[in-house]
């Protein structure tokens, strides 16, 4: 507290315009000291002090002639009880002070991000890896020493290795859905864009969460080869099997089209390859193709499609974009 703080605080008492804590604080210094009592501060200095500050208090509050020794004696104990508050920064005062400043400690948060066409792998502090896929983000603290738990923030899709610590469970927070786990690998896919938010497990045991639009929570507990999947649209968390793991195709370097649109397609061009992709007619959208490429260059993708599909070309245009044209002749 500042001389400057101090001095409100007097003039806000002399006044009566004291709230209920700051009302609360000088009863209970006041409380400490009687009219019997010597003063408590006796050194030429201090009592200079004393008189400075009982000067202030009396220009703020006007006392009856014959009542005005006796309360200046006790304005003086008032003040000098006053005076060594400040100078002894009471714990009293600290904690219900509406001046006290208090320290802020401000938690280092990172935040990791890949670009269109970029993947990345990343170790934390506690030892946890993540593979972060392309077009994605992961915001993460410093240090998890001060926290009970290890929270990240994701979006877009990453692969987690989570080091074990039951002390500390590790939380993966992605829009309304949060992941849970104490020590585990499993992938997380929670693209804006994507209609669907989805946890499948390859290590361990997941606890998954999803808080619809009610506010109700729906909780699923998922082993090895199973998947939780929220829709977005349908606001509801469902449970599967599955029979392999090309959940985790992006991070072993495969493209994997299972009869899917083409524009289903282009988008996982984008994200592979970090390019745009245009379409000359509005029938091509919607041709499908089945296909799976191992860590292939981009034109040998597109000659294998257009040699699939017998009547569709490609073209590459300004800005890194694509223009698939012609048709779709199975």
């Amino acid at each position: 507290m500042t001389e400057k703080e101090l001095q409100h605080l007097i003039d806000k008492y002399t006044s009566g315009r004291c709230n209920q804590k700051e009302q609360e604080l000088m009863d209970k210094v006041l409380d400490g000291y009687n009219e019997t009592e010597a003063p408590l501060i006796e050194l030429e200095e201090e009592t200079l002090i004393q008189d400075e500050i009982y000067s202030n208090i009396i220009k703020k509050r006007t006392i009856p002639t014959k009542t005005q020794p006796n309360t200046k004696y006790k304005w003086l104990k008032i003040s000098a009880a006053i005076v060594l508050l400040l100078f002894s920064l009471s714990a009293v005062f600290y904690n219900v002070n509406p001046f006290a400043e208090t320290e802020v400690i401000a938690q280092k948060f990172i935040i990791k991000s890949t670009e269109w066409g970029q993947r990345s792998t990343l170790k934390l502090q506690d030892g946890t890896k993540i593979s972060l896929n392309a077009g994605s983000s992961i915001e993460f603290p410093e240090s998890f020493n001060e926290h009970s738990t290890r929270d990240v923030k994701l979006i877009g899709e990453a692969f987690f290795e989570v080091a074990k610590n039951p002390n500390k469970p590790f939380i993966i927070h992605t829009e309304n859905v949060t992941t849970q786990v104490l020590g585990t690998s499993f992938n997380v896919n929670a693209y804006d864009f994507s209609e669907n938010i989805s946890v499948t497990v390859r290590t361990g045991k997941v606890r998954v969460q999803s808080e619809n639009k009610d506010g109700d929570i729906n909780t699923v507990y998922l082993a090895p080869n199973q998947m939780a999947e929220y829709s977005k649209k349908g606001d509801e968390l469902i449970t599967s099997t599955v029979a392999n793991e090309n959940y985790l195709d992006w991070k072993n370097g495969i493209i994997r089209f299972n009869d899917i649109t083409f524009l289903e397609a282009s988008k996982m061009l984008t994200r592979w390859y970090g390019i745009e992709v245009d379409f000359q007619s509005p029938a091509l959208k919607n041709c499908h193709i089945t296909a799976r490429y191992e860590k292939a260059k981009l034109h040998v993708v597109l000659e294998s499609i257009k040699f699939a599909t017998k009547g569709m070309d490609y073209e590459y245009l300004e800005n890194n974009t694509i223009l698939l044209k012609g048709s779709c002749n199975h």
